[in-house]
């Protein structure tokens, strides 16, 4: 019998429950998740530890803000916890959003996770999708400005004109970017190694992973978003991006 994958903490799943979602519906995102992101967990980026940090974060932050109303809150937790779910992609490579966008509409069990929560909450399986839009990334300008543009259209053609959207579309890319450098620096060293294996056969990044880091790590660190993180996730950050600016030199 094949051992069982240890999974990674999941304290987010508590926070669906207090906002009112059944406790066996966590499970079952729990046991979806843990089923969905291939490869050696431990020498990726974009594995299941990632996606916790994200939706950890999401929920752990939302906490904070009473006036966010409960069911966004589910939805924006649900979107993150969600971003990377790509089982069919090569072990070893990041996940594709795209990929993600089209497990979430044809799997059946993927379906019916978003239609239970969307019933409770009052949400749609295709606004969670756009949140997920929002999360794409291209370290290219011209790409990431696509990918921007995708994700405006897709949320205007399922939200509207709401003008909560556009604001914590931005703020869940946010989180997804700058979770994985609020614990350890020695974590973040690892999530980077990880990182580093999953981009190394892209030929159009001519920079070593330290450079990459810190010129990441310095762009998350002037986003006004980053004033909004607790006193000692800020503390962690910096300590991460020091490491990284020492070995870029």
């Amino acid at each position: 019998m094949a051992k069982k994958r240890a999974l990674p903490r999941m304290p987010f799943l508590k926070e669906l429950e207090s906002l009112g979602a059944p406790r066996a519906l966590s499970a079952r995102l729990r046991d979806f998740l843990a089923e969905r992101h291939p490869g050696a967990q431990d020498k990726i980026y974009h594995g299941l530890a990632h996606t916790c940090e994200v939706a950890a974060l999401t929920a752990r932050l939302l906490r904070s803000w009473p006036r966010v109303p409960r069911g966004r809150k589910v939805l924006l937790i649900l979107a993150a916890a969600l971003h990377d779910v790509d089982p069919t992609r090569r072990p070893g490579t990041p996940a594709r959003v795209d990929a993600t966008l089209a497990h979430l509409e044809n799997d059946p069990e993927a379906r019916s996770l978003l239609w239970e929560y969307g019933e409770l909450f009052d949400f749609t399986p295709a606004q969670v999708c756009a949140l997920i839009l929002a999360t794409d990334y291209s370290p290219f300008p011209e790409e990431m400005k696509a990918k921007r543009a995708q994700f405006v259209r897709a949320s205007q053609g399922v939200f509207g004109d709401d003008p909560w959207i556009p604001e914590w579309g931005r703020r869940l890319a946010y989180w997804d970017q700058i979770s994985t450098y609020l614990d350890s620096t020695d974590k973040a060293r690892r999530r980077v190694a990880g990182l580093a294996r999953e981009l190394r056969a892209d030929a159009r990044q001519p920079l070593g992973m330290s450079e990459i880091s810190r010129r990441f790590l310095t762009g998350l660190r002037k986003d006004p978003l980053f004033e909004y993180l607790p006193a000692d996730d800020r503390r962690r950050f910096d300590a991460a991006l020091a490491s990284f600016a020492r070995d870029a030199g």
